[in-house]
């Protein structure tokens, strides 16, 4: 149940539905936390987060991912952990706090889809939501409440970067471009009208997860296009909300151009062209 709204003035929230676009002005420009309760009050959210060496960040997020989850909703969160620093030792000490927190430890490296893939696959099967974000401090977990106020309406809502001045601080040039082509390339060629397709900040129906899952290939950054792309397939409905990124304040970008290039070279192969 929702025990109240931590989060800061908020800007009105877009929402995109069967590809029809609405603007929705929260009271005195924060979500209306009767609406986010109507939404889980009773439910549960399965948070799903592949980690990498996160040593740097991972304190803040998992500490500001957990207050978050508890002001809203019944919750687990599920971290798959790969790499070889601290992170593994600072996520089990916060599960040996909070029994919700689950650890799940990959001494071989699986790659980021395959580590999404593997999160999904640990939900609890009676969960009714299912969110995944990055670790790295690029999503604030204090937005989730509004990517669960969408998902009333739809079966993938998306986290977007590119909607109502959604980037705070700039991103390189050659970054900025990457992703804007990637993005247009892959709204065009399966016509899916999120203005974010790569963004790893969702909130999925569990009903959404279960259709998807088994048929993820992804190995890398690309599963975020492929769950998008394979939903579309299957007719599931996706909305899409505002979120503010950040570019990560401290560590080091895990993101491989050159394995991303390829990947998605591979998606476009593979599911459309």
């Amino acid at each position: 149940m929702l025990k109240g709204s931590t989060n800061p003035q908020l800007p009105k929230v877009l929402l995109t539905v069967n590809s029809s676009w609405s603007w929705r002005d929260p009271p005195q420009g924060r979500l209306d936390p009767t609406k986010v309760s109507e939404v889980v009050i009773g439910l549960k959210v399965s948070a799903v987060v592949p980690v990498y060496n996160e040593e740097e960040v991972i304190d803040e997020f998992s500490t500001r991912l957990v207050n978050s989850l508890q002001n809203l909703c019944d919750y687990e969160v599920i971290f798959v952990v790969e790499g070889n620093d601290s992170t593994r030792d600072k996520l089990e000490t916060l599960s040996k706090r909070d029994q919700r927190v689950k650890v799940d430890y990959q001494a071989k490296r699986l790659g980021l889809g395959r580590a999404m893939k593997r999160g999904m696959s640990l939900i609890d099967p009676n969960t009714d939501f299912v969110l995944t974000m990055d670790a790295d401090l690029n999503h604030q977990p204090e937005e989730i409440e509004r990517l669960l106020l969408a998902a009333k309406e739809a079966d993938v809502v998306v986290g977007s970067r590119t909607r109502t001045r959604g980037m705070v601080g700039e991103l390189p040039f050659f970054k900025r471009v990457v992703s804007a082509g990637t993005n247009w390339l892959l709204r065009n060629a399966f016509r899916i009208s999120s203005s974010d397709v790569t963004s790893g900040f969702r909130v999925y129906s569990a009903k959404a997860v279960e259709r998807v899952r088994d048929e993820l290939t992804s190995k890398n950054f690309e599963v975020a296009a492929e769950l998008l792309i394979r939903a579309k397939k299957k007719g599931l409905t996706i909305a899409e909300v505002p979120i503010t990124f950040i570019p990560r304040p401290r560590g080091t970008s895990k993101l491989s151009f050159l394995r991303s290039g390829v990947g998605y070279v591979k998606l476009l192969v593979k599911l459309g062209l």
